[in-house]
């Protein structure tokens, strides 16, 4: 958890805080991203703090860890993507999220959920109707997310085969 709080954290934080500076959006989308992006930094923050206290609970907290990135993406999707088109890129949290810390099938399973979510708030925005640049520019954001979940799912695979390979 804490490559991610390392990596992936300071960048959402870039990216909201870009979104909600540069773009202006409106007073109510401005408000609630920012509540979202305070309770989601604070909820993971413990959750990283308290891994190790409840060591039993590592793996479920790390699944809750998962859908959690997936739930604090959808709302500000929904709120800043029609301010700031990188917004996508929260999409991808939660699958790389499951890329370190769960197998392939998760992985993929995330991905698709983050896909399908992202797409259907694209087609609730008519995105697809628009033309078919805009609706091949989401059907190559959708790809990426699953490529890149298990691209680094694979590297995560293979670090540990090589240390489990070393140790023997």
């Amino acid at each position: 958890m804490q490559m991610l709080n390392r990596y992936f954290s300071p960048f959402a934080l870039f990216l909201i805080l870009s979104a909600v500076y540069f773009s202006d959006p409106d007073p109510s989308a401005y408000r609630a991203s920012l509540i979202i992006l305070a309770l989601a930094f604070a909820v993971n923050w413990w959750l990283t703090a308290n891994t190790y206290r409840f060591i039993r609970w590592v793996r479920r907290m790390r699944q809750i860890q998962i859908w959690l990135n997936f739930a604090w993406a959808v709302p500000l999707f929904y709120l800043l993507q029609p301010y700031w088109a990188p917004m996508w890129l929260l999409f991808v949290m939660a699958p790389v999220t499951a890329a370190l810390y769960a197998g392939f099938w998760e992985t993929l399973l995330t991905s698709l959920a983050a896909d399908a979510t992202m797409l259907a708030i694209y087609y609730s925005r008519g995105v697809f109707a628009m033309g078919s640049a805009e609706a091949g520019m989401a059907a190559t954001q959708a790809l990426f997310i699953v490529v890149v979940a298990l691209f680094i799912n694979g590297l995560a695979t293979a670090s540990l085969r090589l240390r489990d390979a070393s140790q023997a």
